[in-house]
């Protein structure tokens, strides 16, 4: 029954890949990323509200909330400007490579020993992200340079959380990630001076979907798997996340994947599992030996 959510959360997070790529054509960008957070802050606000209210004033909670509200915010705002000008194939797939940047970034600010799997791991990802993304005859597409800021934002969002998460309250942290997120994109919607809204009823289920489902509902079921399945099954199973998002943009958006973006996918695919397999098998060996 584990596996199944696990596999539920994949195919919602590929789902809305084609959902963003359909509603930003209508819709502002900025602005669909202030409902994601809104939606998803107003939801957890409550929950806290009667679960532990007390906590809503933790001040360390407050903080790293709202660090990583602004690495959401970033994460949503480029990967949704990106599916403007790229498929969702491309933005699922290099959406993915975050996982890998994860050991450089850790190495790098707190002194983690890299391992030969993880270099090995990057050049596959790094080989797979060029024949996805690079087109011999014409300049490289500028929505797949900006969803590589998605990959870098998720990617320190998923190490700043795994270190904020051990000194504050994780519901706290997590209500004040929504609600930054909401702020930030509210403010960045001013700015672009595109307040006017004419949102039809597909794009007000598209962002109904998007902050309950795709946001909300999707983080939480993650955490809670993670407490009974091993990291390896569900780093395994949340790679089926970009096949999912590919299989959707083929079928309802007639993308289709060349041989050579084909190859490319399957490299970042492979790059991402390998290392997932690998490092696990890794980490239960130090730990055995402590």
């Amino acid at each position: 029954m584990k596996t199944f959510w696990l596999v539920l959360v994949s195919l919602i997070w590929g789902s809305t890949f084609f959902i963003i790529k359909d509603t930003v054509g209508t819709v502002n960008e900025y602005f669909i990323v202030f409902v994601r957070g809104i939606l998803a802050f107003i939801v957890m606000f409550i929950y806290q509200l009667f679960h532990n209210n007390k906590k809503l004033l933790d001040r360390k909670g407050i903080i790293y909330g709202s660090i990583l509200g602004v690495l959401l915010a970033v994460a949503y705002a480029s990967q949704t400007i990106g599916l403007k000008y790229t498929s969702t194939g491309h933005s699922a797939f290099i959406t993915s490579s975050a996982v890998i940047a994860v050991p450089f970034i850790l190495f790098a600010f707190y002194k983690v020993k890299l391992f030969k799997i993880d270099v090995i791991s990057v050049a596959i990802v790094f080989a797979g992200l060029f024949l996805l993304t690079y087109d011999f005859e014409s300049d490289i597409n500028i929505g797949n340079l900006i969803t590589v800021i998605t990959a870098i934002s998720c990617a320190f969002h998923i190490v700043l959380a795994g270190q904020f998460v051990k000194k504050a309250d994780v519901n706290t942290i997590v209500t004040y990630q929504f609600l930054v997120t909401a702020l930030v994109s509210f403010a960045a919607w001013l700015l672009t001076g595109e307040t006017t809204l004419e949102i039809s009823m597909k794009a007000g289920l598209s962002l109904l979907y998007l902050g309950i489902f795709g946001t909300l509902f999707c983080y939480f079921i993650s955490v809670w798997v993670q407490k009974y399945v091993s990291s390896l099954k569900v780093a395994i199973v949340f790679s089926l996340e970009p096949v999912f998002a590919a299989v959707i943009g083929f079928f309802i958006l007639h993308e289709v994947l060349s041989v050579k973006e084909l190859m490319g996918a399957v490299l970042i695919l492979l790059g991402v599992v390998v290392h997932s397999i690998l490092k696990n098998r890794i980490d239960k060996a130090l730990k055995a030996k402590l």
